[in-house]
């Protein structure tokens, strides 16, 4: 499942904004490989939070607030067979300067064969949730996007977007995955971004020709932005209590199942918040 949140206006030009980093930065490298034929518990969780003039303790979002949000989840379960796991994760917390480049990359390859009734389950989502508040009074603090909070310059923005996988009773077959988020930047050209790919086949090694199991995917937004500026001159009055409102919002879902006998499942998806220059 994956979400997505980033948006706004600076003076003239802007784009849809993230946080920069802390100062103290981390990178993260996590590499698995298994071939067994036994019982497999896998799993990996991630909480990431970033905040740019503000505090992660914050109840509500303050005075040029931007907080983004990542939660990656990811977790295989077999209760025996034949399993083979390749599992690559990376994660920089410094700032993304293009947007080609992420915080975080997970890469996966995984075949399983069952026996004696044996079958692998397991799951995948990531969520990336970006929100701000570009007001310039101290006092226009708010707990979410688009009250009734009278603002007095930029708008505030809300937008997600998410992307879950689910492979449930698996008796044969591949499946690689490939997620990636963007959350930080310091440049106002670089854009929240999600990348996600998913792909069941038979096992090649194996000469079957199906895959067998349930396959679910869900990819799903749900964007709000308030207007790229305030009016001003004589228009401004006219505008006074409808330029802080929604003037965009954006909600989709895509959702895929398959069950019995698989030759090839393949989904992509990728999203980037707009720019504005």
């Amino acid at each position: 499942m994956v979400l997505l949140v980033v948006s706004g206006l600076i003076g003239v030009s802007g784009a849809d904004r993230l946080p920069s980093t802390v100062s103290e930065t981390q990178q993260i490298t996590i590499d698995t490989q298994i071939d067994a034929i036994a019982t497999v518990d896998v799993g990996t969780k991630m909480d990431w939070q970033t905040v740019r003039n503000g505090s992660t303790t914050d109840t509500s979002i303050g005075k040029g607030e931007i907080i983004s949000t990542v939660v990656y989840v990811d977790s295989v379960l077999s209760n025996g067979g034949d399993i083979s796991v390749v599992k690559n994760i990376g994660f920089d917390s410094s700032n993304m300067m293009r947007d080609k480049m992420y915080n975080l990359e997970s890469e996966k390859v995984m075949t399983y064969a069952g026996s004696s009734g044996s079958h692998l389950v397991g799951a995948e989502s990531l969520i990336l949730d970006v929100r701000g508040n570009y007001t310039s009074n101290t006092s226009e603090s708010v707990a979410c996007v688009f009250s009734d909070t009278n603002l007095i310059h930029n708008p505030m923005f809300e937008n997600v977007v998410e992307a879950q996988s689910d492979v449930l009773n698996l008796n044969k077959g591949q499946i690689s995955t490939k997620a990636e988020v963007r959350a930080v930047g310091s440049s106002i050209s670089t854009s929240a971004g999600m990348n996600y790919q998913i792909a069941v086949t038979p096992d090649s090694n194996s000469h079957e020709d199906y895959a067998n199991g349930i396959v679910k995917t869900n990819f799903a937004g749900d964007i709000m932005e308030a207007r790229d500026k305030k009016p001003s001159g004589s228009k401004k009055d006219a505008y006074v209590n409808d330029w802080k409102k929604p003037a965009a919002t954006n909600k989709w879902r895509d959702s895929t199942e398959v069950n019995g006998n698989i030759s090839s499942i393949q989904k992509a998806f990728n999203y980037k918040s707009g720019l504005k220059l």
